[in-house]
């Protein structure tokens, strides 16, 4: 008998439609619950004239989807649109909440990151390991993960991306006669290991110093060629070197000279 009275009840919601009644009362709802929020978002328009909108837009719903609109109202921090309350009526795609993406980034870490985890939820964990070096579960955490995966979720419905679960990367497992480990010497290793800085052009790999060039030095026993004639050996060719060169030549030295040079 309450089996039949139940199936019976669940017949008529299949059938009853979305009524101006049912109008208020979420209108009415939504203004208790969001306040400001709400109103803002009708802003320019009265009260009735929100709700003729909602029976305008939601006259095809029956009381079973209505219920389950209201059902997900419950947890959400926004007011929604018309347009996304009537998804959530009928059961269209929904993305889950940050709480609980928040949990599963939670899991992922806890397991080595090889649990199952939601695609947007790993992006935002991978965001907030490459800000902070690792993934904590403080407070300070949670707002940040909150806030990066609520971005994610705004581009994704903007561009229309539904979210996917991602499977736990299983470990591969090896049979010892199919490995065979053959460790290496610390030298032969670090000799791997500067190679690879080189190939990497990391900032402390060797740099090799640069070839510097000296000047060849002469040799000691170089003799130095004087161009101009010796003043005693050659003295009327040394007065003549001097008159074309400009050069005057004092008096002492053409005494020193002797002769006519003086």
């Amino acid at each position: 008998m309450r089996n039949d009275l139940i199936e019976q009840q669940n017949q008529d919601f299949q059938i009853q439609r979305f009524s101006e009644e049912d109008a208020r009362y979420l209108v009415e709802d939504m203004i208790l619950t969001y306040g400001k929020k709400f109103i803002d978002q009708w802003k320019g328009l009265n009260k009735k004239q929100v709700i003729a909108k909602f029976v305008e837009k939601l006259a095809d719903l029956n009381q079973a989807q209505f219920r389950r609109g209201l059902k997900r109202l419950e947890t959400a921090e926004w007011p929604p649109a018309i347009n996304e309350f009537k998804n959530w009526c009928i059961g269209g795609y929904e993305y889950q909440t940050a709480d609980d993406a928040w949990l599963q980034a939670l899991d992922y870490e806890k397991n080595n990151r090889v649990a199952k985890i939601n695609l947007f939820a790993r992006n935002a964990f991978e965001e907030v390991c490459k800000a902070y070096g690792y993934f904590g579960s403080t407070d300070t955490f949670y707002k940040v993960f909150s806030s990066v995966y609520k971005r994610l979720i705004t581009d994704a419905k903007e561009q229309k991306i539904e979210d996917q679960v991602l499977d736990a990367i299983s470990q591969v497992e090896s049979k010892g006669e199919e490995f065979n480990h053959n460790p290496i010497s610390n030298a032969e290793a670090q000799k791997h290991l500067e190679a690879l800085k080189q190939k990497m052009n990391v900032r402390n790999r060797h740099i090799h110093k640069p070839q510097e060039l000296k000047p060849k030095a002469k040799p000691l026993n170089t003799p130095i060629i004087n161009e101009w004639p010796d003043p005693f050996e050659q003295p009327d060719a040394y007065l003549k070197q001097c008159e074309l060169d400009g050069c005057v030549v004092p008096a002492t030295i053409r005494k020193q000279l002797g002769g006519g040079h003086v």
